[in-house]
């Protein structure tokens, strides 16, 4: 990776801004990040944040290692407060778990209901409620910014403390793999390829985990949040889809995607047998549905990485400023489309279904 060069000041903290904690990096978008912000400004969110730190009194709390002697942490995990980014940020607390440490965790609202009953945490925490974290022997944050400790700060200032990314700034990296291997170094480890993934991979067991019985509908995970990532042309696809024999649907996606369900249910016209749970379950039973479908299309986004909990081969459609690497397990079973520009809508959907039905059994 290109970093600023020389020895200046500025110069040593915007390499910080861009230097991921771990040895061996993982896939990310470092160097473009680095170009579109500039030397100076990466230098100075790196500046503020260590100063953040000096200015809160946590700087002498900072450990650089896991004592073996902790067996019980509270992972603040505050700044991501969107699905796909928690499943890969929180993916190795299997490993965690694995070696003896009991994991609770304080979330965001808008995450927490996903992992309540989840098999590898512990208690499971909004940031409001009344935290008593004199039990724990150590605090995971996930930087070193102001945003990621202060619920450290107001829940278990006199623990210990632990950042998964330090200074590191950059947004688009396989952030379950970094994780994986910032802990995994932390902790003295030398992992697998194979152990190494599976920790790495997003996860979600709740209530048991995702078992359910195949019910042969392809699954079309509709709606999103931004525009350019958001599929336009599913109603095509599903008609496409049924002119070759495709008869079972099932529609999953939130309150964003209700518009795009309706309109996939009126091209297909009663021509097959559609189960719409758009807007009409939760995440364990979009989950569920998922995992019992024979595949699945997806978008980049929340429910992309939620299929990638389950075993069901999945279509992942990304614009073209997401390289896949970024998102996807290293063991993803399925496959990929990447638009020629940064809208997904630029890719046909014939080339939609055509990939889709060479995920079908």
């Amino acid at each position: 990776m290109t970093t600023p060069s020389g020895g200046s000041p500025i110069a040593r903290l915007a390499r910080a801004g861009v230097t991921q904690p771990i040895a061996v990096p993982v896939p990310s978008d470092d160097v473009r990040f680095l170009a579109r912000k500039g030397t100076a400004k990466v230098a100075w969110r790196v500046a503020r944040r260590r100063f953040e730190v000096w200015q809160s009194g946590q700087s002498g709390r900072e450990a650089v290692r896991w004592h073996p002697a902790w067996r019980r942490a509270i992972w603040f995990h505050a700044e991501a407060p969107q699905l796909g980014d928690s499943l890969l940020d929180l993916a190795p607390r299997s490993l965690l778990v694995e070696h003896g440490i009991a994991v609770d965790v304080v979330l965001p609202a808008a995450t927490l209901p996903a992992f309540r009953g989840d098999r590898w945490l512990g208690a499971v925490h909004g940031f409001a409620d009344p935290i008593d974290a004199r039990d724990h022997d150590v605090a995971i944050v996930d930087s070193a910014c102001a945003k990621a400790l202060a619920g450290k700060r107001r829940h278990a200032p006199a623990l210990p403390w632990l950042s998964v990314r330090k200074d590191y700034l950059a947004y688009d990296y396989q952030r379950g793999l970094l994780a994986t291997r910032r802990f995994a170094e932390l902790l003295g480890l030398a992992l697998s390829p194979a152990d190494e993934t599976r920790h790495a991979r997003q996860k979600l067991e709740i209530g048991g985990g995702a078992v359910a019985a195949p019910d042969g509908r392809l699954a079309l995970a509709l709606g999103g949040v931004r525009p350019e990532r958001s599929y336009r042309a599913w109603p095509t696809v599903a008609r496409l889809l049924r002119k070759t024999g495709i008869t079972r649907f099932t529609l999953l996606g939130s309150d964003n995607g209700s518009e795009a369900a309706r309109a996939v249910v009126a091209a297909l016209d009663d021509e097959a047998d559609v189960l719409d749970l758009v807007a009409r379950t939760d995440i364990a039973g979009t989950q569920r549905a998922m995992a019992a479908a024979c595949a699945i299309v997806c978008v980049d986004g929340g429910l992309l990485h939620l299929a990638c909990t389950t075993r069901t081969p999945t279509l992942a459609v990304f614009d073209a400023s997401i390289l896949p690497a970024w998102r996807l397990p290293t063991d993803f079973d399925g496959a990929t489309l990447v638009s020629p520009t940064s809208d997904v809508n630029a890719i046909a959907p014939e080339a939609v279904t055509e990939a889709a039905l060479r995920l079908m059994p």
